[in-house]
């Protein structure tokens, strides 16, 4: 049975490379469908029909009911809250529960990032924004997850600059999936749904530990850290997402990985802290026990309105620094006092501006910019690069407003009506292939991602 591949090319100009890939196994003799990409899974929008043999693609349609809606956006603001991520730094000896107390340990953690969740989600719902997900992100894996600490004679644990590395592969598994079904049970507990725990930094790590991660919950995202020019940690991370997209043939696996489902939860990446979108999501490594928060949108329709109104690549700036600053205000506002009055020391780290589409009619990022003048004829061809630049340089300096996390143009060609329409066109002029996208790419800020490639790929390809 041939593996059907997806591969999702991510970069983030002078900032970070990302690489997405999804495999999944089809069958080679019919084609077969994807359920709409569930709730819990990374962005949590729709995948699309595909042929395991000529990887044919439909519109991507939501037939999820946990997956977000597709009606209009709230009558009261122009965009949807696509998140708000909290951000915090685990240690190892948060898990030890002969230390853990009220005020500290792992469930003081979640809880303390349950309670700054929950209470923006009502300040923001409250000024009219519809906010689609809460999730939590946590510092690299490697910190907290596979680290255990010394011991000295009495059994007491010894300070935290003396935690060692698990050498052992299985003791460094059997370690991590005990504290994965802690954390697992809190967020049950609390209902939230999403969990990025940061990237991999040591390919060994991103060979084993960052499947299973993804194969523990549906809760669970991470990725993995990879410089420019580092071969090894891209081969690690191929790896990686070719064991990701077999997990589903395992009879104990969850639905969460079924079908390859498994590597929406998975990215590679040169990581930047403080992304509140999933699943490159980051906390910084503090040495305090500090908690932060970031927002992210999804605004496509928002986008749409805003480029028809600026009409040429020149007035760009001009509508997005009047326009989209008037609309992020009050949520900056709301935010900010938060920050300021919490019982516990919290900073706002400021919006995810990024323009990122929805399913709903209208909420195409690629047709929103294909309203521009200077776009002749269908994204990707002319113009287009010119105009994600312009796009890119306006939402990086919108004024009045803090900023954070990529703060571009987002390009899910299986997550966008208009560009998973252009990348099966009949016409090879109009067709938007993977070279227009890494070119675009190149100045668009965030990126692009969910871009299916023939399943025969190699790992050296990938």
């Amino acid at each position: 049975m041939p593996i059907s591949a997806n591969l999702m090319l991510f970069s983030v100009a002078d900032i970070c490379t990302v690489v997405y890939a999804l495999l999944v196994v089809g069958n080679s003799a019919s084609a077969f469908t994807h359920p709409a990409r569930p709730h819990n899974i990374q962005r949590g929008r729709s995948l699309s029909a595909f042929s395991a043999t000529n990887l044919s693609m439909s519109t991507p349609t939501s037939t999820n009911e946990d997956a977000p809606s597709v009606t209009s956006a709230s009558s009261k603001r122009p965009f949807r809250i696509r998140t708000i991520t909290a951000f915090v730094t685990l240690k190892p000896h948060d898990f030890n529960e002969a230390t853990a107390t009220s005020t500290s340990g792992i469930a003081h953690k979640i809880d303390t990032c349950n309670d700054i969740l929950r209470k923006m989600e009502a300040s923001l719902t409250k000024i009219g924004f519809e906010v689609q997900t809460v999730r939590i992100s946590t510092n690299p894996f490697g910190e907290w997850l596979t680290k255990k600490l010394d011991a000295d004679s009495n059994g007491n644990d010894l300070p935290i600059q003396k935690k060692t590395e698990v050498d052992d592969m299985s003791e460094k598994a059997a370690l991590s999936k005990e504290r994965l079904d802690l954390l697992d049970n809190l967020l049950d507990e609390r209902e939230i749904a999403f969990c990025s725990l940061g990237p991999s930094t040591h390919p060994d790590d991103t060979i084993n530990i960052c499947p299973l991660i993804v194969s523990q919950s549906g809760k669970f995202s991470c990725s993995a850290n990879i410089e420019t020019g580092d071969v090894v940690a891209a081969h690690a991370a191929a790896r990686c997402m070719k064991t990701i997209s077999q997990l589903g043939d395992e009879e104990c696996s969850g639905s969460h990985v079924a079908n390859g489902l498994g590597n929406f939860r998975f990215c590679a990446a040169s990581c930047i802290d403080t992304v509140p979108f999933f699943p490159g999501a980051k906390a910084p490594s503090h040495d305090t026990h500090t908690f932060s928060f970031a927002i992210g949108m999804e605004n496509g329709g928002f986008a749409r309105k805003l480029l028809k109104e600026a009409k040429c690549i020149s007035n760009i700036k001009e509508v997005f620094d009047t326009q989209m600053r008037d609309e992020l205000m009050p949520i900056q506002a709301v935010c900010k006092t938060f920050g300021a009055d919490a019982d516990y020391p919290v900073e706002y780290l400021g919006i995810d501006t990024s323009l990122n589409p929805s399913l709903d009619d209208g909420g195409s990022v690629a047709d929103a910019i294909e309203c521009l003048d200077e776009v002749r004829g269908p994204f990707g061809g002319t113009g287009s690069l010119a105009a994600a630049a312009a796009i890119t340089t306006a939402l990086q300096s919108i004024p009045d407003i803090q900023i954070t996390g990529y703060s571009g143009l987002m390009l899910p060609v299986l997550e966008d009506h208009r560009l998973a329409k252009l990348a099966t066109s009949a016409s090879s002029g109009d067709r938007l292939t993977i070279q227009k996208l890494l070119c675009i790419s190149s100045v668009c800020g965030v990126g692009i991602d969910t871009v299916p490639v023939p399943g025969d790929v190699g790992i050296d390809t990938v």
